[in-house]
């Protein structure tokens, strides 16, 4: 039995990755807001990205805290799922399986090198030991990175504004304390670097975000009139 019309309009949204992560931070606020206040702190602690739930198993749980820890914000919970929008320009733009793996790129390195800021600083005396369980959760690497390449490839060309102006809005506050190397502002500026060298590549037509059409693409059978 074929799919109904309705259901043939939705399947497409529900197969947009975007959408499931938009979603997700959409779903958090209410979880939040309604759990009792122990509850959210252990949540939040098991998701931390911090360097003691980093370390490999079993001692740790390394990609258990990246993946949650992007649906888990800290502060501000309202005002992520609207800066996840941006999500959709960026499958729009690269596709889906290609958008997840930017992003979730974007997530890891900007914690990888974060974390290892803190690490470095725990060794040097520049932080105590503490610091390497320090609550640590939120989407705003994701967020940042998907902001970054839709202002810069979203299709239509005019929705880049959009973008651009949310992610001038969000800026001060996110890359405020790289001057004084605060670890989450220097995490907002590497995220934000992440996405400025994937719209490059994706623009120029480098692997692995290459345009789907154009002269750089890859070479397609465009030539050959498939049959009907």
């Amino acid at each position: 039995m074929p799919p109904r019309p309705d259901a043939r309009r939705l399947l497409p949204l529900l197969r947009n990755p975007a959408f499931w992560y938009v979603t997700g931070l959409a779903a958090m606020w209410p979880v939040l807001r309604l759990l009792p206040a122990e509850r959210v702190r252990a949540l939040r602690e098991w998701a931390s990205t911090d360097l003691d739930n980093l370390r490999l198993w079993p001692d740790g749980h390394p990609v258990e805290s990246l993946v949650v820890s992007a649906f888990v914000p800290q502060d501000t919970i309202w005002v992520w799922p609207v800066f996840a929008l941006s999500a959709f320009a960026v499958v729009g733009a690269l596709g889906g399986r290609r958008a997840v793996a930017v992003l979730a790129l974007a997530q890891v390195v900007a914690t990888a090198l974060t974390e290892g800021l803190v690490w470095w600083r725990i060794e040097h005396g520049g932080l105590p030991a503490e610091a390497a369980h320090a609550l640590d959760t939120g989407p705003s690497y994701v967020v940042v990175a998907a902001l970054t390449v839709a202002a810069c490839r979203a299709r239509p060309v005019w929705s880049r504004a959009v973008w651009l102006l949310m992610l001038a809005v969000a800026a001060p506050d996110l890359l405020g304390g790289v001057p004084d190397g605060e670890v989450a502002a220097v995490g907002h500026l590497v995220a934000l670097i992440t996405g400025l060298g994937v719209s490059a590549a994706h623009r120029m037509g480098l692997p692995p975000v290459a345009r789907r059409s154009g002269v750089l693409s890859a070479p397609r059978q465009a030539e050959r009139v498939p049959s009907r």
